[in-house]
């Protein structure tokens, strides 16, 4: 866990230093946008996942020559 920590904290500082503040101005908004986006994805496709689980596990699932 220490190495994505060190990727975490360290990409801002390693930006800022090779490309300067104008690129890091961009790198944190990038950075935000593309997390939110992750993030409601894997909500919506762990909901689904889960749903689908419940479903075949109750029995109510039929392939298509009809057996459960």
């Amino acid at each position: 866990m220490i190495l994505p920590g060190v990727l975490v904290i360290g990409t801002p500082f390693a930006i800022g230093l090779l490309f300067g503040p104008l690129a890091v101005a961009g790198l944190l908004p990038g950075i935000l946008i593309s997390g939110v986006t992750m993030a409601t994805s894997s909500a919506n496709s762990g909901g689904a996942w889960d749903n689908a689980k419940k479903f075949i596990e109750s029995g109510n699932f039929v392939d298509d020559d009809g057996n459960k």
